[in-house]
């Protein structure tokens, strides 16, 4: 479907038209879905995708077509699991310090077993470290490597300058790393120890 089509569906669905928001739901669910497993965890991502698709029906009618249809989702779903983040973060703080979530394995392919397992430990490793990310620079580092982003998308999505979005992928991309390195038990500078 082309960008023309989605925001002539989306300006339909403004319209209150629920078959064309039905498409819209059906065509990009999935991305919504991913977006929100990268930034939440398996854990917090069903609800908070039935929660953007809440808050993208009730905020349909001011879609006006600016933007592309996407971004404007885009940026709805990042929104949506940065608010999850926040809330969780404060829960935490109060009851659950320490605990670790459980990280359930997308459905699997038909790779060999070992190419699994070695994939399956990578994404645990990864979706661990971003834990430890800040929630704006994990927003816009997801957006980048992860959804494919330019900069420029990502500072419209998050309604910051360009520079700031080139800031915080690099930062998040940083952060990440070092957790990274810390989890293997290795100095983030290199040496080895």
């Amino acid at each position: 479907m082309s960008a023309a089509d989605r925001n002539h569906l989306a300006l339909r669905a403004a319209r209150g038209d629920v078959g064309a928001f039905s498409s819209l739901v059906q065509e990009h669910s999935g991305l919504v879905y991913r977006v929100s497993l990268r930034v939440l965890g398996a854990r917090d991502a069903q609800d908070a995708s039935q929660e953007v698709w809440i808050r993208v029906w009730r905020n349909i009618k001011n879609f006006r077509g600016e933007s592309a249809f996407t971004t404007w989702l885009y940026r709805i779903t990042m929104n949506t699991c940065l608010s999850v983040r926040q809330k969780e973060s404060r829960r935490d703080d109060r009851q659950y310090a320490g605990e670790v979530p459980y990280l359930a394995e997308p459905p699997g392919g038909d790779a060999d077993p070992e190419t699994q397992a070695l994939n399956s430990e990578r994404r645990v490793e990864i979706e661990a470290a971003l834990e430890h990310v800040r929630a704006e620079h994990r927003a816009a580092l997801v957006l980048r490597h992860m959804e494919g982003l330019s900069y420029a998308e990502i500072a419209e999505v998050l309604d910051v300058p360009d520079g700031t979005a080139k800031g915080w992928v690099s930062r998040g991309r940083a952060a990440m790393l070092v957790a990274l390195s810390k989890e293997n038990g290795r100095n983030p500078d290199g040496d080895g120890q």
